[in-house]
């Protein structure tokens, strides 16, 4: 049988804003996906090394605009997630504003799916793939262990920074006018496939044949930048 907790809560005509709002706390053995769907506000993924279990915070909406909105939070088999969505309207033209905070056990690692129409999306020392959708909020990623990202974006900026790269990995960025920021250590083999209309690459590294990270990058005007340590 899978393991199911689920919470969820249809709000209306009210707002949790002001209301101070206590962590739920999830077991975090046997997660491998976390999948985080926020239409707007800001989502915040850490971790910490006091940390055994997921705990989240969801806080909002933060305004009463007279929709409903629709929040789900849970764990099933092996994911764990937090969705906000609104009745009967487009994800990325919902107006429900939450902040969500997650923090999870530093020695665990699980792959990351989230997606965003303008929230502002932090990932802090989290040591797993990424797969990220976002239509204008930035992106700021920042970890030890380099894994593949995949990133797409309209307008927002994309902001990746890894300490190591000790593996393969793959980095795929797409972006309409969205920036693209990457960086690396100094020693960290890479190769660059860039393609754009009108904007530029700047690549500090360099390129290697024997590489050890592809980055993939595509974008109308959005300029690609890979920085160094």
């Amino acid at each position: 049988m899978s393991l199911l907790i689920t919470l969820i809560l249809s709000l209306s005509s009210f707002s949790f804003a002001d209301v101070p709002v206590a962590p739920m706390t999830f077991p975090a053995a046997g997660v491998k996906t976390v999948n985080i769907s926020v239409p707007k506000g800001k989502i915040s993924l850490s971790s910490s090394k006091n940390q055994k279990d997921i705990s989240v915070t969801v806080v909002g909406p933060k305004k009463d605009d007279g929709k409903k909105c629709i929040k789900s939070v849970g764990l099933e088999n092996a994911e764990f997630f937090v969705k906000i969505s609104s009745e009967n309207i487009l994800f990325e033209k919902a107006d429900c504003d939450f902040d969500v905070t997650v923090v999870m056990p530093m020695t665990a690692s699980f792959d990351m799916d989230i997606s965003s129409g303008s929230a502002q999306v932090t990932i802090k020392e989290l040591n797993g793939a990424i797969n990220l959708k976002t239509a204008t909020g930035d992106v700021f990623v920042q970890g030890d262990v380099l894994k593949n990202v995949t990133a797409k974006t309209a307008t927002g900026a994309l902001n990746f920074s890894y300490k190591t790269c000790n593996a393969r990995a793959d980095l795929d960025f797409m972006s309409a006018t969205g920036k693209t920021s990457i960086k690396l250590p100094a020693s960290c083999k890479i190769r660059v496939d860039y393609k754009s209309a009108t904007g530029k690459l700047f690549n500090a590294i360099g390129e290697s044949k024997d590489y050890q990270v592809l980055i993939n990058a595509k974008s109308a005007s959005g300029d690609l930048t890979v920085n160094k340590y």
